[in-house]
């Protein structure tokens, strides 16, 4: 469909098994607004809306979300003819978490009604987890595709013909760009933009964006990223080096004494360390020195300086350096977009970041 195409385009909201009811409510509303909602906020002529947008699910009627609150499924998949669009929102079911992952049988007939949409035309979309079902729709096969980063290696693991990328916000696919994955959390909300910017234009998207206050996530998932140290290896030598990092990281002959909690030779221990966490000792190191940091810039108002000193780092500039590279935002950035105590009425947490314990937090 073109830009200039009077008609609406048809957007079906695919619920399965464990979907966030908020990654329902706010596409709908957001592409039900497109063309509508900022005329009538400045009292220009409204003409008709651009997205036609309907719930679907495995059964038309309510539909209990993730967290318990129920929807209304406007069709059954069987009733709903190929959309234009078909948008898969976030699920979540514990059995994501778990190892091996398996695909709940419930979502097997929506993964299968992708697939046709697919064959028959539709652009398929889906926000955050809600790749899953296209990974085992076969429709990211040999394709890039993003997802909430938690998710990233298990989706590998269990699909390796996709290319999961989760830093990225965006990956429009395939021929055509008929596969659009989105990442984690509201990521819905640049979904729905560039939908609304591909299908109504670049102009009607903006004024939406306006009309909602949505801020484009412009430099990626990184910042959001958490880095949660692997501590379930079975490597028990390893296992107490870590103890040592952990409690001692900002000390500068840490690595020594992990190497001496190991009993290890320097060789072997470069090795296990690597085969257990997946990381070099040092980098391990800078990702707990980083952590603390993140958490002091969120927390705390002690200058970038001290927390660099705090965390082991006097060189400033290299501490900077280090720590946009490992989240994607100088420490400035990063304090200006997560700082806790920019809320009103925020509590000082200085109190907690001095007892502040990494092992506690990873």
């Amino acid at each position: 469909m073109g830009v200039s195409d009077p008609k609406s385009t048809t957007v079906a909201i695919v619920a399965a098994d464990g979907v966030l009811s908020s990654a329902i409510a706010g596409p709908f509303d957001i592409l039900s607004s497109a063309g509508y909602l900022w005329q009538a906020l400045n009292a220009d002529p409204v003409s008709a809306r651009r997205f036609e947008v309907s719930v679907v699910a495995g059964e038309r009627g309510p539909l209990l979300c993730y967290q318990g609150l129920s929807v209304f499924a406007d069709k059954a998949l069987a009733e709903m003819p190929t959309p234009d669009i078909a948008f898969v929102p976030t699920v979540f079911l514990p059995a994501l978490l778990e190892e091996p992952f398996e695909m709940p049988g419930a979502w097997r007939p929506i993964a299968d009604w992708l697939a046709a949409a697919y064959r028959n035309g539709s652009l398929i979309c889906s926000n955050s987890s809600g790749a899953l079902l296209l990974a085992e729709a076969g429709l990211l096969d040999g394709r890039a595709a993003t997802i909430h980063w938690t998710l990233a290696e298990r989706a590998q693991q269990k699909y390796p013909a996709v290319r999961f990328q989760p830093h990225r916000v965006l990956i429009p696919t395939g021929p055509r760009d008929r596969i659009v994955t989105a990442g984690a959390g509201t990521c819905w909300q640049d979904l729905a933009l560039y939908l609304i910017a591909r299908f109504a234009g670049s102009v009607t998207a903006a004024q939406t964006a306006k009309s909602f206050t949505i801020f484009r996530k412009v430099r990626g998932q990184q910042p959001y990223a958490e880095w949660f140290p692997p501590r379930k290896h079975g490597d028990s030598a390893i296992a107490r080096a870590q103890e040592v990092l952990h409690r001692d990281f900002p000390a500068a002959d840490v690595l020594s004494s992990a190497l001496a909690a190991s009993r290890l030779t320097p060789r072997t221990f470069k090795r296990r360390f690597k085969a257990a966490t997946g990381q070099s000792a040092t980098d391990y190191i800078q990702h707990l020195r980083v952590k603390e940091a993140r958490f002091r810039l969120e927390t705390t108002n002690n200058s970038i300086e001290e927390i660099g000193v705090r965390i082991g780092y006097r060189d400033v500039a290299f501490f900077r350096t280090l720590f946009r590279r490992l989240v994607g935002l100088t420490p400035g950035q990063y304090r200006e977009q997560f700082g806790l105590l920019e809320y009103p009425g925020a509590d000082p947490f200085d109190a907690v970041a001095e007892s502040f314990d990494a092992e506690a937090a990873s």
